[in-house]
């Protein structure tokens, strides 16, 4: 009977990933059920930049977090609405997933998904990462993609969602 247990909390423990951060205990008790965001990958990163118009701009690439399910693609041109007003947050064709992507400052792609959604208060994991680019350079524009096909990242951070 000991060993039984024993296995089965290693199979568990095999198949989870640890989090980077910390969950609240008010969260813990109130989505006891939730499976929190903890590792996601980008594929098919690519930035447009138009060099005379930067409304022409964009920004795509494919997200996904196998722990929660979610699969999505994400981009961010010139028909694009901020996921918030005032911030250069955009918003993923899953609603429950946002990125920042930014040059300067802290540059790279900040992913954000939302933990538990529909729990009470609304939490969201965030993770930066810094897409390795190589780029083509026309007379009008740039196109940059990633050097890699998948690039794993892992949310490190655990805040209240920010009012929309």
């Amino acid at each position: 009977m000991r060993a039984a247990t024993f296995f089965g909390l290693l199979g568990a423990a095999a198949t989870s990933h640890a989090l980077k951060y910390i969950v609240p205990t008010s969260l813990k008790a109130t989505a006891a059920n939730c499976v929190y965001p903890a590792n996601y990958t980008v594929s098919n990163f690519s930035v447009i930049t138009d060099d005379a118009d930067s409304t022409k701009n964009v920004t795509s690439f494919s997200f996904a977090d196998a722990g929660t399910g979610i699969n999505t693609t994400c981009t961010h041109n010139s028909t694009s609405k901020p996921s918030s007003v005032g911030t250069n947050r955009w918003p993923c064709d899953n609603s429950n997933v946002s990125f920042i992507y930014q040059t300067t400052g802290i540059a790279g792609l900040t992913l954000i998904e939302v933990a538990c959604p529909g729990s009470t208060p609304q939490f969201e994991a965030s993770g930066l990462i810094k897409p390795n680019l190589t780029c083509t350079n026309s007379t009008s524009s740039s196109t940059c993609v990633a050097k890699q096909s998948y690039i794993l990242g892992e949310f490190d951070s655990f805040e209240p969602t920010p009012p929309s």
